[in-house]
């Protein structure tokens, strides 16, 4: 006979035992008590909320929190979704029993999409989506609770997951979207408005081409019926691919960028004020914004592009873009103390692609910040066989630039370390470690140091280095 669990949950919250039967297959082998409710369900413990269900993975498993971790969650769990039970023995919890705890994540994801009233926005592109989904988040909230992606949770898993913890009746929920079975999340989201920032050299393998990745980023639409929206840059790669695909689908297509042709249009962003002028279909705004770099303005203008094709007055946007600020690893500016020496060291690290990376090169350019400006640059992950002409473009980029010491980190940049002018001061470094022992021998007051760099090459790392060494200083003097 099974055992009852009499503990529940806020009224407030979406399940409810007989949503999830209804939603995924399976069956209560530790039933919960009468009125029990789950706000949503958890497959990373870091991100895990009160009242959240919890995804239980093997050993050998990806994704879902182990079994042995059960004990260490931030708030105990409304109920145990498992696919093997032998792992949740003897708990006192009610436990949920399916034969595939990935599938009935997507169940659940689904289901939870199905349930939803209010605009659901997919944010796709190359470079820059999980600041633009938390730019139009923040936006969004004018009119209502809005909710979006958490943790970069973007691949399909994630994406269920996202979806099955947000409140059904949310007014705005945006979703990040990666390229990785995006036709699974496309027909998951179904999104009402689909937002694609650009298409870039990244995730390329051997002789994949940027049309290869326009053709994997065109599946947002599948989910999609005509005459919902597709918010589109103008001015990216393989327009025509995705344009296209949207036209195809039945989309109305709604174009932003710097061309005079765009619905919504970048008028002129002025570096050293943060200014920004706008045209959005036709109606004339200007704003500041907290967050620097013109790809930041241009982020902004595909957020009022996304306003206005809601039906919402874009000028009662502008206040909460005023206040964004940019989100650690994607230009998040720190004001730290390293080594007795007042450092600005904007985190840009998370990841890169060619043009994210001249477009942190160009940010650093506009500073106006006093202090030398200081660049540190990891390699470029997935570019495909012809990277070679994404890292000599770069160096074009930081030769026209006003950065004055440049760090390039990794094997790769030792072929094109010497195409940067002699005018600058260039090290080619071998690793991150060899930077720590060069910079902290070298530092100034008021450098402006940039950190930009894909995941996997961990300059991220560098950041909190920094960090740790300020705080460190901050706590010995206190």
């Amino acid at each position: 006979m099974t055992q009852k669990i009499e503990k529940g949950y806020s009224q407030d919250a979406c399940w409810t035992a007989e949503l999830l039967v209804e939603a995924v297959p399976g069956r209560w082998l530790t039933p919960p008590h009468d009125g029990w409710r789950a706000t949503g369900v958890s497959i990373f413990a870091p991100a895990m909320q009160p009242g959240n269900m919890v995804c239980v993975r093997g050993e050998n498993e990806s994704g879902g929190i182990l079994s042995d971790s059960l004990d260490r969650l931030p708030f105990p769990p409304a109920a145990l979704i498992v696919s093997d039970e032998g792992l949740v023995t003897g708990r006192n919890v009610p436990v949920y029993l399916v034969n595939d705890w990935n599938e009935a994540l997507f169940c659940m994801g689904r289901y939870a999409r199905g349930k939803m009233s209010g605009n659901v926005i997919g944010v796709t592109g190359s470079a820059g989506k999980t600041t633009c989904v938390a730019m139009l988040t923040a936006a969004l909230a004018e009119w209502g609770p809005a909710c979006g992606s958490v943790a970069n949770a973007n691949l399909p898993r994630g994406v269920a997951w996202n979806i099955a913890s947000m409140p059904w009746n949310t007014p705005q929920i945006v979703l990040e979207m990666a390229i990785g079975r995006m036709d699974l999340s496309s027909r998951m989201v179904r999104p009402t408005v689909a937002v694609v920032t650009n298409i870039q050299a990244v995730h390329l393998k051997g002789s994949q081409s940027l049309n290869d990745i326009a053709r994997t980023k065109v599946m947002i639409f599948l989910g999609m019926k005509p005459g919902d929206v597709a918010v589109l840059n103008r001015d990216m790669q393989e327009w025509d691919c995705i344009y296209t695909a949207a036209i195809k689908q039945g989309l109305r297509v709604v174009t932003y960028g710097q061309r005079g042709e765009c619905d919504c249009r970048l008028v002129s962003y002025d570096p050293a004020t943060r200014r920004v002028t706008a045209e959005i279909f036709g109606r004339h705004l200007s704003y500041t914004l907290q967050a620097e770099g013109q790809h930041m303005a241009l982020n902004s203008v595909a957020v009022l592009s996304v306003v206005s094709s809601l039906g919402y007055p874009p000028e009662q946007a502008l206040a909460r873009l005023s206040r964004f600020e940019a989100l650690p690893g994607r230009g998040e500016v720190n004001s730290l103390i390293v080594a007795a020496h007042p450092l600005t060291v904007i985190d840009d690290a998370y990841n890169a692609n060619p043009g994210s990376m001249r477009a942190a090169v160009a940010q650093l350019s506009e500073s106006n910040l006093p202090g030398r400006k200081v660049i540190v640059l990891g390699e470029m992950a997935e570019l495909g066989d012809e990277y070679e002409q994404y890292y000599l473009a770069l160096m074009d980029e930081i030769n026209r630039s006003t950065v004055d010491n440049i760090y390039l980190i990794g094997q790769t940049y030792k072929e094109y370390g010497s195409a940067i002018s002699s005018s600058k001061q260039c090290i080619v470094l071998d690793d991150i470690e060899a930077f720590k022992a060069v910079y902290l021998k070298t530092i100034q007051d008021s450098d402006v140091v940039l950190f930009k760099g894909s995941h996997t090459a961990q300059v991220w790392k560098l950041v909190n280095w920094l960090k740790l060494l300020a705080a460190r200083r901050a706590h010995s003097s206190n």
